[in-house]
């Protein structure tokens, strides 16, 4: 579905409070699913990338870069990403194959991370992880697993996106947090803060908390034709960052679609855009977790893609933050 925008109101409109039973059920439910949960322990260890929010906050980027971090500081030679595989259909646990590109098999986000590390997909978190690490793995980056519970994880990350920030500070459906911001942060070691803390996020986040920043920053742009028109879109939990992204950095937007989050793009969809391009001379551009999800059509070489990295501000600082809790 399409992020609501009353989610992002600096505080709850009526149509929040109307909600706000339904966030009391929500809450309730979540809290006994986490009562029962037996979470299961792990002989190697196991880095946990999540946030507190419905929607997109830069989990994937971030966990890429972690990958990379890992690496460059030695901390890891061998580490595996572990999803749900969140669009997808495959049970699990099972190796993504990278061969067999598949969105409606492995879902957008298991993809792209494929393109950086063996990657597991696995509905059951806890057969995931003695998946990886019998295949090999000596670390595993657990995405989007802050609310699951069924494994003891070494260091959690929060994810929080400083455009969109925690938004009117609701629980679904009132809002977009997935929990009480109070019961959120109780199992979180440290925050990344992805750009400018436009939210002012950082008063809502515990002292004992380490926060550590990044910024998205496009890697691609010297590949992209100059001097050209677009038209762009995209199916991503917060439509407007890409949108800001864009224009940040001098696109010559002339036109804009969002679609849901993880739209599944079918061939009716991409004509219309293609024509909407055509109509005022201009090419198609979008992001890499929306390229995935198209299907092979004749048009497809007019849509470029915005390439971006999480970029840490402090990454030797990062390191070590997690070689202090891993203990190394």
């Amino acid at each position: 579905m399409k992020t609501p925008a009353f989610w992002y109101k600096d505080a709850p409109t009526p149509l929040a409070r109307f909600l706000a039973p339904l966030s009391t059920l929500y809450k309730t439910i979540s809290k006994h699913h986490q009562s029962k949960a037996t979470p299961a322990h792990m002989d190697i260890p196991v880095l946990c990338v999540g946030n507190l929010v419905a929607g997109g906050s830069g989990k994937t980027p971030v966990a890429i870069a972690l990958n990379k971090l890992l690496h460059a500081h030695h901390i890891s030679q061998s580490p595996a990403f572990l999803t749900r595989g969140y669009g997808g259909n495959v049970q699990g646990p099972e190796a993504v194959n990278s061969a067999d590109p598949d969105p409606q098999m492995w879902g957008d986000e298991a993809l792209l991370l494929a393109h950086h590390a063996p990657t597991i997909v696995a509905k059951d978190r806890a057969a995931g992880a003695r998946y990886a690490e019998g295949a090999g793995a000596d670390l595993i980056i657990l995405d989007d697993g802050l609310q699951n519970y069924s494994l003891i994880k070494d260091i959690s990350f929060c994810v929080v996106d400083g455009f969109s920030g925690f938004g009117n500070r609701q629980v679904l459906p009132a809002g977009p947090l997935r929990q009480p911001l109070e019961d959120g942060f109780k199992g979180i070691d440290a925050c990344i803060l992805i750009g400018d803390d436009t939210r002012n996020v950082r008063k809502d986040i515990p002292d004992h908390i380490q926060i550590f920043t990044a910024r998205l920053v496009p890697t691609n742009l010297n590949d992209l034709p100059d001097s050209v028109s677009y038209f762009a879109f995209c199916g991503i939990g917060v439509p407007d960052k890409f949108r800001k992204t864009l224009l940040d950095h001098s696109f010559n937007i002339i036109g804009f679609y969002d679609f849901p989050d993880h739209h599944p793009y079918t061939l009716h969809d991409l004509s219309g855009l293609v024509q909407q391009a055509l109509d005022h001379n201009a090419r198609l551009i979008t992001t890499e977790k929306d390229f995935v999800r198209l299907p092979e059509f004749p048009q497809k070489t007019m849509i470029d893609v915005l390439s971006v990295d999480v970029v840490f501000d402090a990454p030797d600082d990062v390191a070590a933050f997690i070689k202090g809790k891993l203990g190394r």
